[in-house]
């Protein structure tokens, strides 16, 4: 809980796609795990969409790029 939120979202979209990938098909969570990894991908692709890329890159003087806060 002490991430940012978009970084606990993303963090629960990594760890929906695992436990798919080692819940058998026929497990009765299964259908569940695939919708709530669609909607948690489907949140993050439309954050990446929204922001603007001149925005999300600063090049410092030291020539690193880094985040810039919003």
């Amino acid at each position: 809980l002490l991430y940012k939120p978009i970084d606990r979202v993303t963090r629960s979209t990594l760890v929906l796609h695992d436990l798919l990938k080692h819940t058998p098909s026929d497990h009765p969570d299964y259908p569940l795990l695939q919708d709530a990894l669609r909607i948690s991908q489907n949140f993050l692709s439309s954050i990446n969409e929204d922001i603007d890329p001149r925005r999300t890159a600063v090049t410092t003087p030291k020539g690193e790029v880094s985040q810039k806060g919003g």
